[in-house]
């Protein structure tokens, strides 16, 4: 879940720090407010593009930054423990990871996950199982044959997700064992050849007695190391300014002499006396550490550590981003020639568990082919219900089911598809609009309730619809919700969905001077009686208008899912 969201930086946005909380909650504001720019500061944090006219003008960078809270099991541990950012003993229990992502007018953006350096397409990988997003300028998950065949497997119930589990598995054994039959099977000469090219990637490795981390430190020794001269100048300066004759700790002993002559004339002195015994004292234990910070110029080191960053760079740009995935390369390349030269099954029990594990495959391919023929009808059925109190009457959904060979998704694609009043079923991602796209994710979403990201967001989910529809659509974003135990945030400009929401964040935009700027802050009681006012009829002070948004609040509290 995402607790803690900052932006710095971003078009309008000077600094926006919002906390949290599980259930749904609404972001409002007036159009140009900020409310989109919040949304494309959570794609950054999703991987997406960014570019430097993002950047608020009069500034060198924006940063992005989100908290997010794991619970024991999730998707994204994996990634995280494989890549590094954290140790596997801490996925024993919720597990805090920090995102954060810069762009710079110099066009030198940074990622970092838990404080360490990763890429772009990192972190778009590990946040891809912490958010989704729905709304105009994302397809999210469900546009991908992927996530809609996750989709339906929930939908048709355990025995489904348990049968897609087992037949992905049996899929990547038969591979794994066919990978062995080509192996064992290839000839003399492959094999030789392959043995001494894992030789030579392992024994150069393995040379080069690589650390974690190795580089980051290197790299902060060299800065050292090439600023000895000017930080040797410098501390030599200070450390003659304090010890020199007539230096700072003389002229402070010499004071301290002459208030020790006097002070038995004037007793009251003494603490002017203790407090200069006490300034000495300090002024030489300043000067002694000085003077051992001493950096000597050392330019065989300093090349030492330059031909060591370059080796690790080299190593770097043949194995791996860092010295985690290098090391990583080099188990892998170890366990390759392990499987080569010192193999103990045969040709005839690899081709036997190929075979094995293909028919369990195909087996269980074909259970659930039934099963997710069932399951299509049934969603056909619910979704398109749902989609008249969405706001989408007329709209047909369906699931198109095409047969394929045998693979880690079964014995067929599973392609979502809407059809508009007198219009051919087509796939939502080609033919949905921003809002209708967010409110397909919902009616979706509704249905499995088992949102496999712990951040659902929803832009634009409100567009084109009004009046009983609008309540529909906040009353199913707090259903789905409860349902799913997602955090569920959604950008609306609709007073009967932002009143269904358990928190309420409200953007404002401001101009002083020639400068303008947009703040953030919680509604809560009152406050969100003025805003939800302000959303109906534009008048916040207006008596009706606070009736009528506290009407909406109180039907929104006693309202049952």
């Amino acid at each position: 879940m995402l607790q803690e969201l900052v932006v710095e930086g971003l078009g309008v946005i000077e600094r926006a720090e919002l906390v949290l909380e599980g259930g749904s909650t609404a972001l409002t504001g007036e159009t140009g407010a900020g409310k989109t720019l919040l949304v494309a500061a959570v794609g950054l944090l999703m991987g997406g593009p960014g570019d430097t006219s993002m950047i608020r003008e009069g500034v060198e960078g924006a940063r992005v930054e989100g908290s997010f809270t794991l619970p024991p099991g999730h998707p994204a541990m994996e990634i995280l423990v494989e890549r590094g950012f954290i140790d596997e003993e801490e996925t024993e229990g919720p597990t805090e990871v920090v995102l954060s992502r810069t762009l710079s007018l110099s066009g030198s953006g940074r990622v970092r996950v838990n404080g360490r350096m990763a890429s772009i397409p990192v972190l778009a990988e590990i946040t891809s199982d912490l958010i989704e997003m729905a709304g105009q300028h994302e397809h999210g998950r469900i546009g991908t044959p992927a996530s809609q065949r996750k989709l339906l497997d929930a939908f048709a119930g355990e025995d489904a997700r348990r049968t897609a589990s087992e037949v992905k598995q049996a899929v990547r054994a038969a591979n794994a064992a066919h990978k062995t039959v080509e192996t064992l099977t290839a000839t003399e000469a492959d094999r030789d050849r392959e043995i001494a090219r894992l030789e030579e990637e392992i024994a150069e490795i393995e040379r080069a007695g690589l650390q974690p981390g190795e580089t980051e430190r290197l790299t902060a020794e060299a800065q050292r190391l090439e600023n000895a001269e000017s930080i040797a100048e410098g501390l030599n300066e200070a450390t003659d300014a304090l010890t020199a004759d007539d230096g700072a700790v003389d002229l402070v002993k010499k004071a301290e002499a002459a208030v020790r002559g006097i002070v038995e004339g004037d007793e009251s002195l003494a603490a002017q006396l203790t407090r200069l015994e006490s300034a000495g004292h300090e002024l030489t234990d300043v000067a002694l550490e000085l003077s051992n910070r001493l950096v000597t110029p050392d330019s065989e080191t300093l090349a030492d550590v330059r031909d060591r960053l370059g080796a690790i760079g080299r190593l770097r740009r043949k194995y791996g981003d860092d010295e985690t995935q290098i090391l990583a390369h080099l188990e892998r390349s170890k366990e390759q020639f392990s499987e080569l030269t010192e193999a103990t099954s045969t040709v005839e029990e690899a081709e036997q568990e190929r075979e094995a594990q293909s028919e369990a495959a195909r087996e269980g391919s074909t259970k659930l082919s039934d099963l997710r023929k069932k399951a299509a009808a049934k969603m056909e059925s619910e979704i398109t219900k749902l989609f008249k109190e969405l706001a989408l009457e007329g709209t047909k959904f369906s699931v198109a089911l095409t047969p394929v060979e045998v693979g880690e998704g079964g014995a067929e694609t599973v392609d979502f598809q809407i059809a508009a009043p007198g219009e051919s079923a087509k796939p939502i991602g080609k033919v949905a609009s921003g809002g209708e796209l967010s409110r397909i994710a919902l009616a979706l979403h509704l249905v499995t309730s088992s949102a496999e990201a712990q951040t659902l967001i929803f832009d634009e989910v409100d567009s084109g619809v009004g009046g009983e529809a609008a309540r529909a659509v906040g009353q199913s974003l707090a259903q789905l919700a409860r349902s799913s135990g997602a955090q569920v945030l959604v950008v609306t400009h609709l007073p009967q969905v932002a009143a269904f929401a358990t928190s309420h964040f409200r953007i404002v935009k401001e101009t002083t001077g020639n400068r303008t700027r947009a703040k953030v802050a919680v509604v809560e009681g009152e406050e969100r009686v003025e805003e939800l006012s302000r959303m109906l009829s534009g008048l916040p002070e207006s008596e009706r208008a606070r009736e009528h948004a506290q009407e909406l609040l109180d039907l929104a509290a006693s309202s049952s899912f």
